[in-house]
């Protein structure tokens, strides 16, 4: 039994000689599964992804963890049908002369393990939303690429273009710009119409790109 261990071995109790720790069947006992799966869809749909790489990793341990168990139920059948087949009643004469023989039961297939995922590779079908939370960098707020702050910059646009219509672009700024972060909203302090053209050029460039 202890061969037919061996591809779970990671994954069972021990005892004080590393020997695996069975019950009266021969099947192994588990050590605990991974602690603090969260759904990393929902994460991402409202808008968390400070820890996603920590659920990633939690996620891909989570996958082999089930397969282990998996494996221990394949354990469980193999044996259950080793018995059966062990005690087949004999053969029985029918009066024809014909012999009935009880067919003995197929071995189960064991479970096949999975691949270990990486932290990319648990994250991938998700990295374009991540990417648009995440945004663009700027004076160490990381802007979300989100049409609410997409709206903003039009809005500072427009009142730029009428601070200068009125020949007040000086006074103008500074001048705050509230951007929605994954970390929720912080402030963006626009010096000159220099850095809100760059912010804004930014903005596009990387929402453009999103879109592409």
């Amino acid at each position: 039994m202890t061969n037919i261990l061996t591809p779970i071995l990671e994954f069972i109790e021990l005892d004080a000689e590393q020997n695996p720790v069975v019950d009266e069947q021969g099947l192994p006992s588990l050590i605990q599964g991974p602690v603090g799966l969260k759904d990393i869809p929902g994460l991402i749909a409202k808008g968390k992804i400070d820890n996603l790489t920590t659920f990633a990793e939690l996620q891909s341990k989570h996958e082999q963890y089930v397969w282990a168990k998996e494996y221990v139920d394949y354990l469980a059948e193999r044996n259950k049908v080793e018995h059966y087949n062990a005690n087949l009643p004999e053969p029985v004469a029918n009066e024809d002369g014909s012999v009935t023989e009880v067919e003995p039961k197929p071995l189960p297939v064991a479970p096949v393990r999975p691949a270990v995922r990486t932290v990319d590779e648990v994250l991938e079908p998700y990295q374009k939303q991540i990417n648009k939370l995440k945004g663009i960098e700027y004076k160490g707020v990381f802007v979300s690429l989100n049409e609410s702050n997409q709206n903003g910059l039009s809005a500072l646009k427009s009142a730029l273009e009428l601070a200068t219509e009125f020949g007040e672009a000086e006074a103008f700024f500074p001048v705050n710009f509230n951007a929605e972060t994954a970390q929720g909203v912080q402030v963006v302090t626009l010096g000159n119409e220099a850095e809100f053209k760059q912010l804004g050029l930014n903005f596009i460039m990387a929402r453009k790109a999103y879109f592409e």
